[in-house]
């Protein structure tokens, strides 16, 4: 088995030899020759036509030199590594032995003359365009001039055949235009479209609420009248009068003040029926009066319709107890209507 493999192995190793030589000796013999190593007098001329120029239009390098009665010398340099120069003119090719300069010149008398006519000239290309390898010249350094032929456009051509065909054309020929009427349209008048616009309600201001009448200054009156014609007795009226929360006072009358020990303000008064309406000072034991008039003005302290209700129940408990009758502001009998009706006015100096 070991045998087998080292045969193999060595099988293996001389046809990977053999192909490697047969490698190389294909590349040796099929390696095309330098360039350089050709003169330019054996290129191959098998591709250019009876013209000189090859499947691409382009024909072979010609030299024009202006000094033809000097002997030209060419001769191939060597070539040599080329060199950094910073700051100066280079006036040597620095691939090259001897200093050598190429200068391109147009050669005119070769250009054609360029006529406006319809046919369309065919570009020519030659070599001139193609700059060969650098060729040093040791005469006297003077530059060789390569010409140039530049190809022709035939655009312009075309273009002023096609200008002077137009020009040519009889005037007979061309159609004669007509011109038209134009009429005057009519000036209508538009009439502005409406725009209805989405109007939007403002709103209402709230009325302001009227201010509440400033009520005039009045008073409510009621009175204990003794009854059958009598009179009623200065002692006996005065206790009565103490005995319901009423105060000598003010003006000689008695008052009701909004406390009992009468530093508030007045709620109602009592007075004499009789002018000048006061009670005498020194206590009148001897003093007699038909009746007693209460008085509540209004506005008053507090709540008006509070101290009406507390002089109507004042007034009925004195006339119980003097045994007299009730009196309206008028001097007639107090009838219910007539104390709902001073109830509604108190009610209302209250809400004032």
């Amino acid at each position: 088995m070991q045998e087998l493999r080292l045969v193999l192995i060595i099988v293996g190793a001389l046809a990977i030899s053999a192909l490697l030589l047969h490698g190389l000796w294909t590349s040796r013999k099929e390696k095309p020759a330098k360039f350089g190593e050709k003169p330019l007098g054996k290129l191959d001329d098998s591709n250019r036509d009876t013209e000189g120029f090859d499947h691409t239009g382009v024909g072979s390098v010609r030299i024009i030199n202006n000094a033809p009665e000097k002997d030209v010398a060419v001769h191939t340099s060597q070539r040599k590594e080329p060199e950094l120069h910073f700051g100066e003119k280079i006036h040597a090719d620095p691939l090259m032995d001897s200093p050598a300069s190429v200068q391109v010149i147009d050669d005119m008398a070769d250009l054609p003359r360029m006529s406006a006519t319809s046919e369309k000239i065919e570009p020519k290309f030659s070599s001139d365009s193609v700059v060969p390898d650098p060729v040093a010249t040791a005469v006297e350094e003077e530059p060789v001039r390569i010409a140039v032929e530049q190809p022709i456009q035939s655009e312009p051509a075309s273009v002023v055949s096609d200008y002077t065909e137009v020009l040519n054309t009889p005037i007979s020929d061309i159609p004669e235009v007509s011109e038209q009427e134009v009429k005057p349209e009519e000036n209508k008048v538009l009439e502005p479209e409406p725009v209805i616009a989405n109007v939007v309600p403002e709103p209402e201001p709230e009325p302001e609420p009227e201010p509440e009448p400033v009520l005039a200054p009045s008073y409510i009156a009621l009175s204990v009248h003794a009854r059958n014609g009598e009179m009623l007795q200065g002692a006996k009226l005065f206790q009565c009068l103490e005995q319901h929360n009423l105060i000598f006072g003010e003006n000689a009358v008695y008052h009701r003040h909004a406390d009992l020990a009468g530093t508030e303000p007045v709620l109602f008064s009592a007075t004499n029926m009789v002018q000048p309406g006061n009670f005498p000072e020194d206590g009148g034991y001897n003093f007699e009066t038909p009746g007693v008039s209460f008085y509540l003005m209004l506005p008053c302290y507090g709540s008006a319709k509070n101290n009406f209700n507390l002089m109507l129940q004042t007034v009925q408990r004195i006339a119980d107890d003097l045994n007299a009758d009730v009196l309206d502001h008028e001097r007639a009998m107090v009838t219910p209507n007539r104390i709902a009706q001073y109830r509604e006015k108190a009610k209302l100096y209250s809400q004032a």
